[in-house]
């Protein structure tokens, strides 16, 4: 029984296809829907789903910047670049 992954960006399930793999060797999928490209599982840190998320809980508690990009496993570029996109 293959189990099909949820779009990260709209959250569908029924028009998601597989999309080779990454240069990582994990699955790739593409949601037919949204034509967007997405994993499930991510090596680095910085491209998970809730990433954005928790970046802004842990500068909601007052977090520094450099604290939250250890925290979180991540670059501070990575940290800056969100918080620009928020």
């Amino acid at each position: 029984m293959d189990v099909k992954p949820c779009c990260h960006y709209c959250e569908d399930k029924t028009y998601v296809r597989k999309h080779g793999t990454a240069r990582s060797g994990l699955m790739r999928y593409r949601c037919i829907t949204c034509n967007r490209t997405f994993q499930v599982r991510y090596i680095y840190q910085g491209n998970e789903v809730d990433i954005r998320r928790l970046i802004k809980k842990l500068l909601a508690e007052g977090k520094s910047h450099s604290n939250i990009a250890n925290q979180l496993g991540i670059n501070l570029a990575v940290v800056y670049r969100y918080i620009n996109g928020l």
